[in-house]
């Protein structure tokens, strides 16, 4: 039988809508998406830059193990098999199985897992300032620049791709399909499914109702994340006096975005979903209420990492005062016994 093949895009730039050109940054880095597919002939364009992307081969794999034997095999929409979706023969359209659903599934299903694995890396590297190919924090003010626009122009690719993932897949199996596919790629990046285990308050399944359903922590009882220092001990001058005085400069900066992120999660906690972005609700999450728990997840993982910062500063701050103090106190007393 003499068959025509069609390509079976799944990820057609023009499936997607725009984001929302007023949403923030802080609600962009806040909604939290998988990452780039990596078939060469579905990529998102992006300007070309001597960074391999996340995903790539030079930047290495991410890894999961997804839960197989749970995966949503949906049926073909009518109408998208009527148009010639999977495909086209001498007798008429393609109408795939339940086989091949699953096959074409897993497959993009893979895709979708490397893509939020590598998009949860950007996430982090936002936060800490470290390459997450490398997992260093580069040592010059430029390379430090260069890191956060490359990391910036990866949050976007991975959103995107991510978006127009789902909506291709929407257009092959429909919406309720393609929120299932979505659930189960979430559930499985995060490790492990709802009801084998707890969530940290910094995962959006501590908050989302098939996961723990618990409530936001109140604001005023995040602990800080007291781990962090070390990322900024490789930040600060050599010089005495340069790092006293970059120590207080980074001090001021981590208290002020800390406010702002303790504003921003009470926010969401009190408004809910209404405190986000169109783009973070319509296009970027599958419900509000993913939405809402993402957005929550993140905040309360800024802050503790914030108090983090700000907590190994002042202890800084206070070692070097208490220094210098010692210092002059000792050279008092060698003046007046002399």
């Amino acid at each position: 039988m003499k068959c025509v093949q069609q390509e079976f895009n799944w990820f057609d730039e023009t499936a997607s809508a725009k984001p929302d050109t007023t949403t923030s940054v802080d609600d962009t880095i806040d909604a939290c998406l998988p990452s780039q597919l990596q078939s060469a002939d579905i990529a998102v364009k992006a300007e070309p830059t001597g960074d391999p992307p996340l995903g790539s081969e030079e930047s290495g794999p991410s890894e999961t193990i997804p839960a197989w034997e749970q995966l949503p095999v949906p049926k073909p929409l009518r109408e998208a098999v009527a148009h010639g979706v999977f495909g086209l023969t001498e007798e008429g359209p393609i109408d795939p199985d339940e086989e091949d659903v699953r096959a074409l599934t897993e497959e993009h299903a893979r895709q979708l897992i490397a893509t939020l694995a590598d998009a949860q890396a950007v996430e982090d590297a936002l936060r800490t300032g470290e390459d997450p190919r490398t997992g260093r924090v580069p040592k010059t003010q430029e390379a430090r620049k260069h890191l956060a626009e490359f990391l910036a122009r990866e949050n976007t690719r991975l959103k995107n791709a991510y978006s127009s993932a789902l909506a291709a897949y929407a257009g092959g199996f429909g919406g309720d399909a393609t929120h299932q596919l979505d659930h189960w790629v979430r559930k499985n990046v995060a490790g492990g499914m709802p009801g084998v285990g707890r969530y940290d308050p910094g995962h959006p399944w501590h908050y989302y109702h098939e996961g723990d359903n618990a409530p936001p922590i109140p604001v005023d009882e995040i602990e800080p994340n007291l781990g962090v220092g070390r990322f900024i001990e490789r930040e600060l001058p050599k010089n005495r006096a340069k790092r006293a005085v970059r120590l207080r400069e980074l001090l001021q900066l981590e208290r002020e975005r800390v406010e702002n992120d303790k504003r921003r999660y009470q926010e969401i906690v009190e408004r809910g979903a209404e405190a986000l972005s169109r783009y973070d609700r319509e296009i970027a999450h599958t419900s509000d209420e993913l939405a809402r728990a993402t957005a929550l997840s993140l905040k309360f993982s800024h802050i503790g990492y914030g108090l983090g910062r700000v907590a190994w500063l002042e202890s800084q701050i206070g070692s070097s005062v208490a220094m210098p103090l010692l210092g002059t106190k000792t050279a008092c007393i060698r003046r007046s016994d002399s």
